[in-house]
């Protein structure tokens, strides 16, 4: 029985709130800055969007034809 339905979390989503929920403990146990704390979450969330981009085939290696 799922509590939110509408929230709609998958696996991915997961991994990406574990990964924060460790910059947190983190930021606790050797007392980063709140700067550095942000700066490694917007780290983790533009590599987990980046990694969630689809590469164009067609034009990886388009140079090499020519």
């Amino acid at each position: 029985m799922m509590m939110y339905p509408y929230l709609k979390l998958g696996p991915r989503d997961g991994v990406l709130l574990i990964s924060i929920f460790i910059m947190l403990v983190l930021t606790l146990v050797f007392n980063w800055s709140v700067w550095e704390f942000v700066s490694s979450v917007v780290a983790v969330i533009i590599s987990f969007l980046a990694g969630n981009m689809k590469s164009n085939k067609k034009n990886v290696l388009a140079f090499l034809k020519k």
